[in-house]
């Protein structure tokens, strides 16, 4: 176990010593802030205020917009979080590629560690800095959100939140120690969190929503584990706001704006309960880790 700590710890100092990486891991974060910002977060709380005023009968509109504004806040929030669980543990694990790259993880392997230990160092300090960034995040939108007239979640929908950011960013790094087993550069490594950074805010309906991706891209997008990680987010964000949003209205045109957001995932006929997409995406942790074992013997059975 002190082992394990060390490297850990190692690991850790590591990524945070390393400004550049520290950057690029919130770069794709800050795309998201800025096209929010200044282009898309506008036009959806447009969109919220247009859609009550045809089918809400009589409203009150400065509430309407009030409330439509945090709840594409919270929208946002839940897009931001995922992207960062995957950004950042992705970023962390490169420190593996670029030990390999440097000739380190040659010169670790020779010290008296099993392997299974370093493994997992890199995996536990990508889940360790991975939760400080999201919850650090966490904090500042809250503190943005209240600032801006919105209220705070409830202590339920908040610890909720915080599960699923740990449940996210595990899985994530799981997923992304697998990719790096096939990873020996630091450029190729770096080409690859460029296209990563840039494809998950697709990936997640978060630059595109749902319901404006065309229907074979939507349908692809619903076996992608981000995805439902997003949508998991967004049903604890969004919860509270969406409530007060779609007050009396119909309840067909609540669900079809969830769908249409992304919020809950419609696979087949029916849209798919929380309690399938945690389980979907332990699933595809479980996969990834088998195929890490199994990569991973093989590759030492070949040092030999």
């Amino acid at each position: 176990m002190k082992k394990l700590l060390y490297l850990t710890k190692r690991n850790c100092l590591v990524f945070i010593r390393d400004r550049g990486a520290v950057f690029f891991s919130l770069l794709s974060m800050l795309i998201v802030l800025m096209l929010m910002g200044v282009f898309l977060g506008n036009m959806n709380e447009e969109n919220i205020v247009h859609l009550l005023e045809e089918y809400g009968g009589e409203r009150d509109i400065q509430a309407d917009q009030e409330h439509a504004k945090q709840l594409v806040q919270y929208w946002t929030l839940a897009g931001i979080l995922i992207v960062n669980s995957v950004t950042v543990t992705l970023t962390v694990i490169g420190n593996r590629v670029a030990d390999i790259s440097e000739g380190k993880l040659a010169s670790i392997y020779s010290a008296p560690v099993h392997r299974v230990t370093i493994a997992l160092s890199y995996v536990v300090s990508a889940i360790v800095i991975g939760i400080f960034m999201c919850t650090l995040t966490l904090g500042v939108a809250f503190g943005y959100i209240i600032a801006t007239g919105g209220k705070m979640l409830s202590i339920t929908a908040l610890v909720r939140t915080l599960l699923l950011i740990v449940l996210n960013v595990c899985i994530f790094s799981i997923i992304m120690y697998l990719a790096a087993l096939f990873v020996k550069s630091s450029s190729a490594w770096s080409g690859i969190g460029t296209v990563v950074g840039t494809l998950v805010g697709f990936v997640g309906a978060i630059y595109l929503p749902m319901g404006n991706l065309p229907e074979g891209v939507a349908t692809v997008l619903k076996y992608i584990p981000v995805l439902h990680g997003a949508s998991l987010l967004r049903k604890v964000c969004c919860a509270q706001a969406l409530e007060a949003t779609f007050t009396n209205v119909p309840p067909k045109l609540l669900a079809e704006y969830k769908e249409y957001m992304g919020i809950q995932i419609k696979m087949g006929e029916n849209m798919v309960s929380s309690s399938f997409q945690i389980l979907f995406l332990i699933g595809c942790a479980m996969i990834a880790f088998g195929l890490i074992i199994f990569f991973q013997r093989k590759k030492d059975i070949n040092d030999r």
